[in-house]
């Protein structure tokens, strides 16, 4: 006997957590469908444990999208304020850093899920645990939903709410692209986001483990894609930290999607000084009888240092003899833009985000309703909308999970 009701969500993630309270709150039954044990599994992993729910400064240009504007008009519905009221009315105390990210006071993403629970609970949601969705029919003008197992549910309207593909071991495995493809719906492409790189250089061998603050920049066919500044990792298989991640959509988009072989990382090692300022001082120091694998003693790590001392060659360049004016311009010009080509990046394992999804266009602005077939609605990792990191992806899977369960 199949249960009935006014909306099904398939997906127990943030946006499917949304858009189950939301609907429930205007009066629909609901019932969320989740392929493991327990709702919002992923979610407690995010922020390192802590849940970084939010970024105040949630807005349509901190996304990319086939269709800007779809971002835009949802979160003119629910944005950030609206965010933040609904966590503060299920009791969760709030907090923002000073880069505007918002966490629970506790720092623990289980309080988090803990509110949301507590809420499904008492507006009655219906949680369906271990239900792998095989496929979604349609009959007599409604929705049935049907499990491996040979479980259905019967429903009004859909909310595709299951994620994209990063982090597998958490549950994610883009069954609902599937799904959204079944009704017509155009795939873009998806792709690891946020993710580390592989580089094969000898630097990455001999210092892995070192972390930097340094600027970086993407380059694909040599020019100019995306740049950032924060936390630079050296590891056995190539480069990681928060200023490679912030730069890594574009170049995996250009690797995985588009075939491109011409990808690198271009590293300021001194973001702090010009070039000239580095060749200056590295001249004066030359100058007073320092040798030349000191010469950057106090700017870089030691480490660093040791490995510079050993005639390391930065990419395309021989090594620098750095005792006089040309050798310390050479040394200066190879620490602000070391050159590493990415072959590759780290997957679907490492990655924190996915980059694509269903054509943002064809759902409804305002509403996220399948323009393809009516009481269909997408949210979250589903469509093919990215936000850099910091609380923007999640700020969008609340957004965009609320919004489509005022619709469904």
């Amino acid at each position: 006997m199949r249960d009935r009701f006014s909306l099904a969500v398939v997906g127990a993630g943030a946006s499917g957590l949304a858009a189950a309270i939301s609907a429930a709150r205007r009066g629909a039954s609901a019932v969320l469908l989740e392929r493991l044990p327990r709702a919002g599994r992923k979610l407690l992993a995010t922020g390192g444990g802590r849940c970084n729910l939010l970024n105040e400064a949630l807005s349509a240009s901190a996304f990319t999208s086939t269709d800007p504007s779809l971002v835009g008009s949802v979160l003119g519905r629910f944005g950030p304020a609206e965010i933040r009221s609904l966590f503060e009315g299920l009791g969760l105390r709030l907090q923002a850093d000073v880069s505007g990210r918002v966490y629970p006071v506790t720092n623990q993403a289980a309080s988090v899920l803990r509110v949301l629970e507590l809420e499904t609970a008492r507006l009655k949601v219906t949680i369906k645990t271990g239900f792998e969705v095989d496929g979604i029919a349609s009959e007599a003008g409604r929705f049935i939903v049907r499990a491996r197992d040979g479980r259905e549910v019967e429903a009004s309207a859909v909310v595709l709410a299951g994620g994209g593909l990063s982090y597998p071991a958490l549950g994610s495995n883009g069954s609902c692209l599937e799904l959204a493809a079944a009704f017509g719906h155009r795939v873009v492409a998806p792709v690891p986001s946020a993710v580390p790189l592989c580089v094969k250089d000898r630097m990455c061998h001999l210092l892995q483990g070192q972390r930097m603050r340094v600027r970086v920049e993407g380059q694909i066919d040599g020019r100019p894609a995306g740049s950032a500044e924060g936390e630079f990792l050296f590891t056995r298989y190539g480069i990681s930290g928060t200023a490679v991640l912030d730069v890594s959509e574009g170049l995996s988009v250009a690797l995985n999607r588009e075939g491109r072989r011409d990808v690198a990382v271009v590293v300021d090692f001194l973001p702090f000084m010009t070039a000239e300022e580095a060749s200056g001082e590295f001249l004066r120091r030359s100058a007073a009888g320092w040798a030349p694998g000191e010469l950057v003693t106090g700017l870089l790590p030691e480490k660093f240092a040791r490995v510079l001392a050993r005639g390391i060659p930065a990419p395309g360049r021989p090594p620098v003899d750095n005792k006089d004016a040309q050798g310390t311009r050479g040394l200066a010009a190879a620490l602000k833009a070391w050159k590493f080509p990415v072959q590759g990046t780290r997957g679907w394992n490492e990655a924190e985000f996915t980059a694509g999804g269903v054509d943002a266009s064809e759902v409804r602005i305002g509403t996220l309703e399948s323009r393809l077939r009516p009481g269909l609605y997408l949210a979250g990792e589903v469509l093919d909308v990215q936000g850099g990191r910091g609380g923007f992806n999640l700020g969008w899977a609340w957004a965009s999970g609320f919004v489509a369960g005022l619709g469904g």
